[in-house]
């Protein structure tokens, strides 16, 4: 193995790859967002760019950006590791008293951060962005809306002397708008993407096997299902007769969008259509959980439901077709009766286990209750110790402190625990050890959180990614988006990687 010799880089730290070398040199030339997947080394290319930026001017500082604490102190880790000793490199955020920051800005030769605290310390000028010559965002797809990294970007470009921007994601979208905004706040003119599918990426990646599992939902959860959808059908052809609607088929986003512009009108009409909204809502959001979760999902919803007093609930809960499904529901958990996902997950992780006692297993799921109940399920099987990765307490239910989640990555790093069950918390940037098995316990239609999911393993050996699919229910709907997305990205991406090398030999 040949490694990157440098006079700011540490011998024998990164290894010379050429697929990192063509990065760097576009990553000099000017702005640019790098788009590779986990593993492949995103921070060790911001290091060589600072490194460069650091031989052209040693009283050049450096700031490096991430969305949270935990990945603000993970990056100053890794850097530490890959930079020359002798650098003053500092943590500031949020929990870094302000009375101290300035002397900490002044004294440091790289900043690493969130965004937040930069953001704050900018507008009340504590900070000034003019000596530094590298900007790093990591995560940089979170650079739209009202998130800190544009307006970081922008005060940056407006006040440094030599600025130089590198923005790090392994996925910075699906849709073409989307890329397209991120490159515009963060002032992008390069873009450089590898897959492992790269001829000159191949020689540093493992395989990757992908299986798919499909499962059927039983008799008694297609008459839940037949429950819900009925009254669903009735409350979407009320609205079609009002003339709100056009069509039964309606997303998510699609309804909410829908009751924004009603709440404008103001009137008996526009709120007694809004609140059949909310009831179509509920009644998704129950469909969702009973196909693609568990029942002890579903159970813990309808309970939370009960307890709201709205005219929505009470007008569900007076619906026969509603109380039918929730008797029923009842009678299937007292049972012991569960969703066919739960069986299949204990057995994949009984047979990755027996397989290889020291495996490393982690399952994504989306929601909290299910977490909570895959963790129970699995801790039945013998030789499996799972712990729960979620994010921070929310306004009712817990959550975890990020020195929690910092404790717990470190347990499963030492094997402590062998399976970790993640929600979205999981997936991005955080330095989680190398797994065997990857489980999606159900698809994702977004193509960030897929190709996030999957990089969580095969980085330094063969690895599995293992998708749990309920067949004929909105799991695949999301399968196919996930799919689709991920492809019209690289495919996006591919291109505007190519129309920048043009321009440079134009």
């Amino acid at each position: 193995m040949e490694f990157v010799s440098h006079p700011w880089i540490s011998p024998g730290t990164i290894e010379k790859r050429k697929y990192q070398e063509h990065v760097v040199a576009s990553a000099i030339d000017g702005n640019t967002l790098v788009v590779l997947p986990t593993g492949l080394g995103k921070t060790s290319v911001a290091a060589l760019v600072a490194a460069y930026k650091l031989q052209r001017d040693s009283k050049g500082k450096i700031l490096f950006l991430a969305p949270t604490r935990p990945l603000v102190d993970q990056q100053c880790v890794a850097f530490g590791k890959y930079m020359r000793t002798g650098l003053e490199m500092k943590v500031i955020t949020g929990s870094t008293a302000p009375a101290g920051r300035k002397a900490l800005y002044m004294k440091a030769d790289v900043v690493f951060s969130t965004p937040q605290t930069i953001e704050n310390d900018l507008k009340n000028g504590m900070l000034s962005l003019e000596e530094f010559s590298l900007c790093i965002f990591d995560e940089a797809h979170r650079a739209v809306g009202n998130y800190a990294y544009p307006y970081i970007a922008k005060e940056y470009m407006a006040s440094a002397r030599q600025p130089l921007i590198i923005a790090l994601t392994a996925s910075p979208g699906a849709e073409r708008a989307k890329i397209e905004e991120v490159k515009k706040m963060l002032f992008i003119k390069n873009v450089e993407i590898r897959s492992r599918e790269d001829e000159d990426v191949k020689p540093y990646v493992h395989g990757v096997e992908h299986e798919r599992i499909d499962v059927e939902l039983t008799e008694p959860m297609k008459s839940i299902r037949k429950y819900f959808n009925d009254v669903h059908e009735e409350r979407m052809k009320k609205l079609m007769s009002w003339g709100i609607v056009k069509t039964p088929n309606m997303g998510k986003s699609h309804i909410l969008k829908l009751q924004e512009e009603l709440a404008k009108n103001k009137t008996g009409y526009s709120f007694a259509a809004m609140s059949v909204l909310a009831e179509i809502l509920k009644l998704d959001h129950a469909l969702v959980l009973l196909e693609t979760q568990s029942l002890y999902s579903l159970k813990k919803y309808l309970d939370r439901m009960l307890l709201q007093e709205t005219r929505a609930v009470e007008r569900l809960l007076r619906e026969d077709g509603v109380r039918n499904a929730m008797r029923l529901l009842s009678e299937l958990v007292e049972e012991g009766h569960e969703h066919p996902k739960l069986a299949k997950l204990k057995e994949i992780v009984k047979r990755e286990v027996a397989k290889d006692k020291f495996c490393r297993i982690m399952v994504f799921a989306q929601y909290r209750d299910t977490i909570e109940k895959i963790c129970s399920e699995l801790k039945s099987v013998e030789g499996v110790a799972p712990v729960q990765f979620i994010g921070q307490a929310k306004k009712s239910g817990k959550g975890l402190s990020q020195k929690e989640q910092i404790q717990i990555l470190s347990e499963f790093r030492m094997g402590f625990h062998n399976v970790l069950v993640a929600s979205s918390v999981g997936e991005e940037g955080l330095d989680v050890a190398e797994t065997n098995v990857v489980i999606f316990y159900e698809p994702t239609s977004s193509a960030v959180r897929k190709i996030q999911r999957s990089g969580r393993t095969a980085r330094t050996q063969a690895g599995r990614v293992v998708m749990l699919m309920t067949k004929g229910t909105r799991d695949e709907a999301y399968h196919w988006a996930g799919f689709n997305r991920e492809k019209n990205m690289k495919k996006i991406l591919y291109g505007m990687a190519d129309s920048n090398s043009l321009k440079k030999y134009v």
